[in-house]
């Protein structure tokens, strides 16, 4: 939308912008066909969601295209998941117990350790990136910007070392890992570290993008995934820590991505230099109105109840949150406003459309 690289720019480092900033993830058929005046018809879906979000948005994490039909696939480690419309989950692990996923671990930790490729992928950069590698990264991002032509795209998305094992592995397997193979563990998350700052010096670029966003879904709606003390054990927040002062050493700020309810350990993620938050779950206890009173200086990136507020609340009320958030939470920048989590297929087209007009009066 017009204006928005100079909205964002602005609201990152707390001006008031002439009118908050949209930022959002499309998840919505309804929502992409009303910005884009056409139909996802299978013919040329991939222009129509760019088109949607260039009309509709000033910043997003992501532009997904649908997935006409079902179909599955194999991740990075040999999970099979499956992918349906603008979703994905796990179908079949790779693994059947702890203890196997202990010896995958193990030979792509050696694998490294012996300067030998490893033997899986988890789409890391293996080596620091030259010269040449950052130029055609940027080029390429670049690229992308022209397609998208105003709306900003958020490129570099590194993840956490606790993020990926929940994602590939998931929880309990990492519980039984944690007790059973705890020195392991440390050594594959310390791997993981060093090569999530590779991935910061090939795909964070002030040219492309002013931001990146780490992911880190470590919560749920009544509180942390895994408690704060083990957090702190398996070294997650001096990762967050090294994270931030790669990104800031690159000249970017930092959003941190985790749905769920993180209260317990908001203080300790600022205090690891993040410069703002994503995605503010208000159903599961995220409010936006304490968190700003709490960390003035956060930018606050989302804010806006999918859950029940865009889904079945009427147009006055979603007018008159909207309006609350952009007053008392934006009125000296610091805010990028957009759904708690993302907008997707079960928000109404005209609920959706009532916030987007109400953050668009200024």
């Amino acid at each position: 939308m017009k204006d928005s690289s100079e909205l964002i720019q602005n609201a990152l480092t707390g001006i008031c912008p002439k009118r908050t900033p949209i930022f959002d993830l499309f998840a919505n058929d309804a929502v992409f066909e009303h910005f884009a005046h056409r139909r996802l018809d299978g013919t040329d879906d991939e222009t129509v969601v760019i088109e949607a979000a260039d009309n509709g948005l000033d910043g997003t994490r992501a532009i997904m295209t649908p997935n006409t039909k079902e179909n599955s696939f194999t991740d990075g480690v040999g999970n099979v998941r499956v992918k349906r419309r603008w979703t994905s989950w796990l179908k079949t692990s790779a693994c059947s117990c702890s203890d196997e996923w202990a010896r995958m671990l193990e030979r792509y930790v050696e694998a490294f350790e012996n300067g030998v490729s490893p033997p899986f992928s988890l789409g890391l950069i293996e080596k620091e990136p030259s010269v040449n590698n950052q130029a055609n990264i940027l080029r390429e991002q670049l690229a992308y910007n022209e397609r998208l032509a105003c709306t900003m795209n958020i490129h570099s998305t590194p993840s956490t070392a606790v993020n990926a094992l929940l994602y590939y592995i998931g929880l309990e397997n990492v519980s039984y890992l944690w007790m059973d193979h705890r020195d392991l563990l440390l050594r594959w998350i310390g791997l993981f570290r060093r090569l999530t700052v590779n991935y910061i010096h090939l795909t964070a670029h002030t040219e492309s993008a002013p931001a990146v966003i780490i992911y880190s879904d470590i919560a749920y709606k009544n509180g942390l995934l895994i408690g704060r003390d083990m957090l702190g054990e398996m070294g997650f927040f001096d990762e967050m820590a090294q994270i931030c002062h790669t990104s800031h050493e690159r000249g970017v700020k930092v959003i941190f991505h985790s749905d769920g309810n993180i209260m317990e350990i908001l203080d300790d993620v600022a205090a690891a230099g993040i410069d703002g938050l994503n995605p503010i779950e208000k159903a599961a206890g995220m409010d936006v109105f304490e968190l700003r009173r709490k960390h003035p200086e956060l930018t606050l990136v989302g804010g806006v109840d999918v859950t029940h507020l865009l889904r079945e609340a009427s147009h006055r009320d979603i007018r008159k949150e909207t309006r609350s958030i952009i007053d008392e939470t934006g009125s000296e920048g610091h805010l990028l406003i957009g759904s708690s989590t993302e907008a997707g297929n079960d928000i109404p087209l005209d609920n959706y459309l009532v916030f987007h007009d109400e953050v668009m009066r200024g």
